[in-house]
């Protein structure tokens, strides 16, 4: 969902459906959105189970707090036997082999595929720079809070206390 608000005029492109499943939109049945269709992320994240008086993380039952749990990112999966591919959000590329001509099916799944997959390349950018930013700042912290402790010591034995 958060890939797809971030796309030119914030819905999937035409030819390339989105399938949420009932566990991450909070309704009983799988949520689709179709390619063209702009997406409301607050409609899609608001559980109209609970009430605004509730916690509703309170309300979640032991199974459900398991499920949500489960990674939810394709990055360590290795082959596809090893998941239940209809419990995760997916990209479905409807009637693919009907109304696509066969020698221009690779360009057709491009066409659909690259804006997303640009959105989530600009995104991991930015998540690694950030990461790195933190690592310098990180180590910047620790060399200072060093540098403080062997002041310290020294100040400690100019002044006669070792």
């Amino acid at each position: 969902a958060m890939i797809c608000s971030q796309l030119p005029r914030g819905a999937p492109p035409k030819g390339l459906d989105v399938l949420f499943p009932a566990r991450f939109s909070f309704t009983k049945d799988d949520t689709e959105i179709t390619g063209g269709k702009k997406i409301d992320l607050e409609e899609l994240l608001i559980n109209p189970n609970y009430s605004d008086e509730e916690e509703e993380w309170d309300a979640l039952d032991e199974e459900e707090v398991e499920a949500m749990k489960e990674i939810s990112s394709a990055v360590n999966i290795k082959s596809l036997s090893e998941i239940e591919i209809s419990n995760y959000p997916r990209f479905v590329v409807k009637k693919l082999g009907k109304s696509v001509k066969e020698g221009s099916r690779v360009d057709a799944l491009l066409k659909v595929l690259l804006p997303p997959s640009k959105v989530v390349f600009e995104k991991q950018q930015r998540d690694k720079e950030k990461a790195k930013v933190a690592a310098e700042l990180r180590e910047k912290r620790e060399l200072i809070a060093k540098q403080k402790k062997e002041q310290e010591k020294l100040g400690a034995r100019r002044m006669g206390y070792t």
